[in-house]
């Protein structure tokens, strides 16, 4: 009786320990949506701007240098705000899938202890499935980052001249 106690109790917490990384992801999905939303809002905002110049610019019939210049920001940093929205866009797919891959963890544990199943890798072949999404998350918010300070510096130049 004690020992089959103990036994379902490493099982509760071996099937608890992918949990963490449920909890992990589940976090780092939340700021992921914050990023998300914060570069298509920009990305809506340039779009609109370029609307307005080219209106203006067709009303006049005749452009400012400035009108053609932002213009011209404008498209690069659409350019750049696109690619970083494919780049969130996989971290996001990433961390979802390794979430379900998380969970099949658990219940490839609960699904051994309870056919009485030995020496099955199954959970650890999952389990290093879903810290390989994880490290794909964290290459993908890499690439993003050194995207999103590109495009600030493009905005920054522009102010200055």
């Amino acid at each position: 009786m004690y020992d089959s106690a103990v036994n379902t109790t490493q099982v509760i917490q071996a099937i608890l320990a992918p949990a963490v990384m449920i909890s992990f992801n589940g976090l780092f999905f939340l700021g992921l949506n914050a990023r998300q939303t914060s570069v298509f809002s920009r990305i809506r905002s340039l779009n609109d701007e370029k609307r307005k110049i080219l209106r203006e610019i067709n009303n006049k019939q005749i452009s400012a240098p400035c009108d053609a210049l932002r213009c011209l920001n404008i498209e690069t940093q659409l350019s750049s705000l696109l690619q970083r929205g494919w780049y969130i866009r996989n971290c996001i797919i990433c961390c979802s899938l390794s979430v379900g891959v998380f969970v099949l963890t658990s219940l490839a544990i609960g699904m051994l202890f309870y056919l009485e199943i030995k020496a099955s890798k199954l959970p650890l072949y999952l389990f290093i499935i879903g810290m390989l999404l994880v490290l794909c998350e964290v290459i993908f918010l890499c690439l993003d980052e050194l995207i999103s300070y590109s495009v600030i510096l493009l905005e920054a130049k522009e102010k200055i001249n």
